[in-house]
């Protein structure tokens, strides 16, 4: 189980690790597998496309790529990780993120690299990835971009 604390204290020290490096005038570390954890692979390739999205206007309103906008109301797959949202073993509605929150080499977490996930089944809490199905909603007003719902656990 993972408190706020644990999930947080990262969070909140990432400024501060980027600023030592910069400090040091240090390269950031890369991970094998590019900006993000997982290797490339027919489970992961959503990931590629979510993350172009671009923010324009004095609103900063997202702008989805045509290959995203063509996702809106379909069934994906995607592997990630689980960010649970509450202290439990299970979870309706949980982030699944691209890349480990913990990770200092890979992709810094960003809207677009995370799903809020609605699930219908509770998912039992993980730290290895995940595999979920779901219908991806775009710009769900949620503080995400994207949004996969009635999401369901599927097992390599």
């Amino acid at each position: 189980m993972t408190s706020r604390r644990q999930f947080l204290l990262p969070l909140a020290l990432a400024p501060v690790a980027g600023w030592a490096i910069w400090a040091t005038n240090a390269s950031e570390p890369t991970h094998p597998a590019g900006p993000f954890h997982l290797p490339l692979d027919d489970t992961t390739a959503l990931w590629r496309d979510l993350v172009q999205v671009r923010m324009e206007g004095p609103a900063a309103n997202p702008v989805f790529p045509t290959r995203v906008k063509a996702l809106e109301g379909k069934l994906v797959t995607v592997r990630g990780f689980m960010v649970p949202l509450s202290d439990a073993s299970s979870h309706n509605r949980f982030i699944l993120a691209a890349n480990p929150i913990f990770c200092p080499a890979c992709h810094r977490p960003s809207p677009s690299t995370m799903l809020h996930v609605h699930s219908q089944i509770p998912v039992r809490e993980s730290q290895a990835p995940v595999l979920m199905t779901g219908t991806l909603r775009l710009n769900p007003l949620e503080g995400l971009f994207y949004r996969l719902d009635r999401a369901e656990l599927r097992y390599a």
